[in-house]
């Protein structure tokens, strides 16, 4: 992901209905701007880009928003032997990447990281409903946040991004 500016994460339900420009220039003049929807952590802009880097970075451009998991506690297979650490499971991000080669990720996407190789061993009773807990708290967190910020991003970029990414060169 390029990126100039930081940009604050949604942190609400519903995301801010418009955001602004985005824009990549070549060093010789040619640019290509996009929509920038508010929920963007990053902007890409980038001025002064090598004509023969202009492609790469015009398909790196990414917008992108994380939202946290859960924290448990869990033993890995790469740590054998060692206590069970506290480690964040559930947590991804909505991304959206309007150049992608693949059409699916050009519109905004949740994204959930499971944390590979980890396992969750030796539960009791008590044990288990902590972990059901905080399984039904994230499940909570994407029904009542997540859902509702995806929709809403897909809603923005169906009115401000979609439509407006090929027309958005510059020069």
């Amino acid at each position: 992901m390029i990126s100039t500016s930081r940009r604050a994460a949604p942190d609400s339900a519903a995301l801010p209905a418009s955001g602004g420009r985005w824009r990549i220039a070549a060093a010789f003049g040619h640019a290509v701007s996009g929509y920038l929807p508010a929920w963007a952590e990053n902007d890409p802009s980038e001025e002064g880009v090598p004509i023969e880097e202009f492609g790469v970075r015009l398909s790196d451009v990414s917008h992108c928003a994380e939202f946290e998991g859960q924290t448990v506690r869990v033993r890995t297979s790469d740590r054998r032997g060692e206590e069970p650490a506290e480690e964040q499971i559930l947590y991804g991000s909505i991304d959206c990447h309007p150049y992608a080669e693949d059409p699916e990720p050009r519109v905004p996407v949740v994204n959930i990281n499971i944390t590979n190789g980890c396992w969750v061993n030796d539960l009791d009773p008590a044990g288990l409903a902590a972990f059901i807990a905080k399984l039904r708290a994230q499940v909570d967190r994407l029904e009542g946040e997540v859902l509702p910020a995806l929709v809403a991003a897909c809603a923005d970029w169906e009115v401000n991004g979609r439509a407006r990414k090929d027309a958005g060169a510059d020069g």
